[in-house]
Parts: structure tokens; C-alpha cells; sequence
């Protein structure tokens, strides 16, 4: 039987999840089993409403403010050590940086536990990493693609250099569909965008995508330092709790302290 912390005395990180993903908690899960034997924290996991993925208004005002404190406040309940959004929203609703920085701060002000999110945490890896040339690999059709590479591109406060954007062809028809994504599909286009020119970095921006599963096959073939989106998320929830446990088996960024 598998061992788990002490539930009287561990330390607990919430993450807010797309209501259809399914790729988060497993992979999630996997993550925090991996963690040296002694390591006392777990993770909690609560939803939001989130059936598109588009830049069109409906898809876009799954993601309101308001939303989102109301489930860090549900996590709030258990009293995590620390609550993200396991999301990517930030990357491509157009609304900025600025933004996933102000609603950190509005979850972290109603709760009163520290917020972050998928996006900050990428961005917290990156300058750790100081690695500043990029490509990005995401299973969206191409105008939300753009978006995200745009995001990265026109961020002021960084001198980051996008070197190109893959995409999944075909695109997923739904969320649901991206995680049903086979990992030898995943591993195509992440490896074409870890190969392009220069690139030093290379993020699976999508929260729902198993690219978690391809990072280190990914690493071993190409030069490029692997920055996925659920490793990262938690990579960032362990050390907002106070816990600087390496991930191994989760490639070279899950190890930065």
C-alpha cells in the first residue's frame, strides 16, 4: 500500500482546476509520489467551470476574478499552505501579466494564504532559469497559438525572445480532447519546437496536455531546458509552502531550488 503523509500534521497545497481537465490531478498526484520518502504535504484540488478554450468572449469570461476567489476560498477551507491556478488562461485571454499578478493578490487577500498561478510560476522558473530564448508547444488552433506566443513576446518586464510557436495538428476538437492526446503526439510537437534555432527553453503551455510525461525523453534528445505547464505549477506551489524537495524524474527545471 502506498504511504501517505500524516494527515493531522502535513502541509497542504490547493490548485484550481478547468472543470474539463483531466490530466492536472493524475499527473499532479504522480508528482507529489515522487517526492523524497518524508516529504509531509499534499495536494487539494478544487474546479471551476471551464468546458472552451478560445479567445472568443464566452471562452475568456470562464476565467472572471470573482470565479477564482471563490474557489481558493473553497481550498481556503482545508487550510492549504498555498493555493495556484492550474491554468494557463493567463497566457492567451489578452488581459497581460499585469492581470494573473492582480489576481494572485485578490485570491491572497480574500483567503489570506499565499496565491500564485500557472503563468507566474512559468515566469518565476524562467528567470531562475535565466534562460531568455524560448519556443513554446501547445495543442491550440492557431489564433489562440499566437496568443501565447504574443504574450511571452510583448511581456516589458522581460527580455524574452520567442523563438517560434508548434501547435498540434490536428487541433484537439475540445479540452477534453487535448488530454486524450497521445504522449507519442505530445512528444512530436514538443520536440519540433525544442529544436527550432537558439532555443534554450522550450514550454508546453497547457495545463490539460500530458507533455509532463515526455519532459525528460524530450531533454535527453534535445538541448533545451523543458518548462511544463503542471510541473512548474507545482514546482512553484512547493516552494510557496516552504518545501524546496527536488522533483526527480521531472526533468532539469523541477530540480531548481
Amino acid at each position: 500500500m502506498a504511504s501517505i503523509p500524516d494527515l493531522a500534521t502535513c502541509k497542504k497545497i490547493g490548485f484550481i482546476v478547468p472543470s474539463s481537465n483531466t490530466a492536472v490531478e493524475p499527473i499532479t498526484n504522480a508528482i507529489f509520489q515522487s517526492l523524497p520518502h518524508g516529504t509531509d504535504i499534499i495536494p487539494l484540488f478544487t474546479r471551476i467551470g471551464v468546458k472552451t478554450v478560445g479567445t472568443d468572449a464566452s471562452s475568456t469570461s470562464q476565467f472572471s476574478a470573482d470565479t477564482m476567489v471563490a474557489a481558493a476560498q473553497l481550498l481556503a477551507d482545508a487550510e492549504c499552505s498555498a493555493i495556484l491556478w492550474n491554468g494557463t488562461s493567463g497566457m492567451w485571454v489578452g488581459t497581460g501579466l499585469e492581470a494573473d499578478r492582480q489576481l494572485a493578490k485578490a485570491m491572497s487577500d480574500a483567503t489570506g494564504i499565499p496565491c500564485s498561478t500557472t503563468t507566474l510560476a512559468t515566469i518565476e522558473a524562467l528567470t531562475k532559469l535565466g534562460k531568455l530564448k524560448l519556443s513554446i508547444a501547445v495543442p491550440y488552433d492557431e489564433p489562440l497559438a499566437l496568443k501565447v506566443g504574443g504574450f511571452y513576446a510583448e511581456i516589458a518586464d522581460y527580455d524574452f525572445h520567442v523563438c517560434g510557436v508548434a501547435r498540434q495538428e490536428p487541433t484537439p476538437a475540445s479540452n477534453l480532447e487535448i488530454a486524450k492526446t497521445s504522449l507519442r503526439d505530445v512528444e512530436k510537437v514538443v520536440m519540433r519546437a525544442a529544436k527550432m534555432p537558439h532555443v534554450q527553453v522550450v514550454m508546453p503551455a497547457c495545463t490539460n496536455w500530458p507533455a509532463a510525461l515526455i519532459t525528460e525523453s524530450v531533454e535527453a534528445g534535445t538541448s533545451a531546458i523543458v518548462v511544463d505547464s503542471i510541473v512548474v505549477t507545482v514546482w512553484q506551489g512547493l516552494r510557496m509552502a516552504g518545501c524546496d524537495a527536488v522533483l526527480p524524474g521531472w526533468g532539469k527545471m523541477s530540480t531548481l531550488i
